[in-house]
């Protein structure tokens, strides 16, 4: 399966000495992993038997890789010194991982992330930045543009989300939740946000998925966005969809998922089904997972959910993907076993929060 590249980026691969023939997905399986020792791997489809693991293919073996972004079957890497990286799609050979164009070089960015296949940069100072198709040339980088100015304490206290066709951002200082509008920074002025949400120290995380924007607040109540932004202070665009106090955070791809923490080992995985909430009434959640073991964390793709895993020591670090089959009673037995690598420290399978 060949990846679908806009006119910028064919432009830009040109620019690099790219051939477009060259970039291609071909698992299109949209799942990744990291490595302690910051190696890439890409998930080829081939799941694990009697042990054995060998669906995945190598990348790129760089120690100063800091963390990745996918979507819209792009790949980016981010490396310690500010630099990011583009995935062009030829795979390493012999050690050697020639499949990167380098897209910026600035000391200043701190954490990337992906719209559609196009990626974003937020910096220390917490403002964001979006890639306009221009690669890097002798070191060189212009080819970006500042979609919203510096938001204080370097590194922290702002969250940005990318999903459904659209930009979040999340200002925990403010409890506020803000939607880009498309309209970029210009002459230091950064007016292209509109606010839909402010709720100061209830707000405990969101995701955005291909279906729209959810949140989960502090008392465990899931809610989504319904696309009405705040009037006069009052923020009234949200429909509640969940309400259990043990849910912690959720995961949005094509489905919607959340993780409920019922004990020191004790995690559950759930799955949104609707309806939504009726007078405070939530019967729209499956449980598909309550695994005894220490559940690092749930990634959702485009078409399922994805758990890493490890033993109470937490120890032989493993990937596992939803088959689609939901627990009955005691027995949850949607799952199969993709990778079993005690040096994987990271998932990745689409736009994810940055």
């Amino acid at each position: 399966m060949t990846t679908k590249i806009s006119q910028w980026q064919r432009i830009a691969l040109l620019a690099a000495g790219i051939s477009t023939s060259m970039v291609s997905m071909a698992w299109s399986q949209e799942l990744y992993q990291t490595h302690t020792d910051g190696s890439i791997w890409e998930y080829t489809g081939i799941p694990c038997s009697r042990g054995s693991c060998p669906g995945w293919i190598e990348l790129d073996n760089n120690p100063e890789l800091t963390m990745i972004a996918a979507g819209g079957g792009a790949l980016y890497e981010l490396h310690h010194d500010g630099s990011i990286w583009w995935y062009t799609g030829t795979p390493c050979s012999g050690g050697y991982c020639p499949g990167w164009v380098e897209i910026d070089n600035n000391p200043a960015a701190w954490s990337i992330g992906v719209e559609g296949n196009i990626p974003y940069e937020k910096h220390a100072d917490n403002s964001l930045w979006e890639f306009n198709g221009t690669v890097c040339s002798g070191g060189y980088c212009p080819g970006w543009v500042e979609l919203i100015g510096p938001q204080g304490n370097p590194g922290s206290g702002v969250f940005y989300g990318a999903g459904a066709d659209s930009l979040f951002a999340s200002i925990v200082a403010t409890g506020t939740l803000w939607q880009y509008t498309g309209e970029p920074c210009i002459g230091g002025l950064c007016d292209g946000w509109v606010e839909i949400d402010n709720l100061s120290g209830t707000s405990a995380d969101f995701a955005v998925g291909a279906n729209g924007l959810y949140e989960v607040r502090s008392d465990g109540s899931a809610w989504q966005y319904t696309g009405s932004p705040c009037n006069g202070g009052s923020c009234s665009g949200w429909l509640q969809i969940g309400k259990n106090k043990y849910t912690y955070m959720i995961a949005a791809g094509g489905e919607l998922y959340e993780q409920r923490l019922t004990g020191i080992l004790a995690r559950s995985i759930w799955e949104y089904t609707g309806p939504p909430c009726n007078g405070g009434v939530c019967t729209g959640w499956q449980e598909i997972d309550k695994h005894a073991s220490t559940v690092h964390g749930i990634v959702a793709g485009s078409n399922t959910v994805y758990q890493l895993r490890s033993d109470s020591t937490g120890s032989t670090t493993s990937i596992w993907q939803y088959t689609g089959t939901p627990c009955s009673g005691k027995v949850c037995s949607g799952w199969v076993e993709l990778d079993n690598n005690p040096n994987t420290n990271n998932i990745v399978a689409g736009p994810a929060i940055f």
